[in-house]
């Protein structure tokens, strides 16, 4: 063997021994990816400690004999179907499409209606009858309902003015924020 180029053209064409390659690790390295050959390890020796070269009785084979060449195998099955031939598969469970919203995303764009609704008094048409007090009523211009009252929608204390009015309290802007928030959260996932 003259070069390492030559050595390597002829590992790779299947024609070198293994007792041939077992001096230079790196042919050992790559008939052993290649071809699957176990060769003993080559130690490498620096020039200044080599006396004389190996001997090829030194050289231990691990695996049986092989000539190394290459089997070509054939697919079992037939060529892959191109994207026309696949059919429509429906989509994977856990990813919803983009029309469909989720529950949460459905009950947060309701509690902000509600909340819209609230601030321009659409709710006194509907609830405005329960008012009993003689004052702050609906029908005395106070048309939205306090949110912290509630509860006692049947007398004044369960109204607040009118957005006509200018005025627009804690409760409704904490509960407008807290709706447009989540409605981005789970709109955008």
């Amino acid at each position: 063997m003259t070069s390492t180029q030559e050595k390597l053209e002829m590992l790779l064409d299947g024609v070198l021994e293994p007792s041939e390659i077992a001096e230079d690790p790196v042919l050992v390295s790559l008939a052993e990816r290649l071809y699957g050959i176990k060769v003993a390890v080559a130690n490498p020796k620096k020039a200044r400690d080599m006396i004389a070269s190996p001997l090829s009785s030194d050289i231990i084979e691990v695996s049986p004999p092989t000539n190394m060449l290459i089997e070509v195998v054939e697919p079992i099955a037939g060529p892959l179907p191109t994207l026309e031939e696949l059919p429509d598969l429906p989509p994977a469970p856990g990813i919803s499409s983009r029309s469909k919203m989720s529950l949460m995303s459905k009950l947060v764009l309701a509690e902000l209606t509600i909340i819209i609704m609230n601030i321009f008094g659409l709710f006194s048409f509907v609830l405005g009858g329960l008012c009993k007090s003689d004052t702050l009523c609906p029908s005395d211009g106070y048309t939205r309902i306090n949110w912290l009252s509630i509860h006692k929608v049947d007398s004044g204390w369960g109204w607040s003015q009118s957005v006509l009015d200018m005025s627009i309290g804690i409760p409704d802007i904490i509960a407008l924020s807290l709706g447009i928030a989540g409605l981005w959260y789970f709109s955008r996932k």
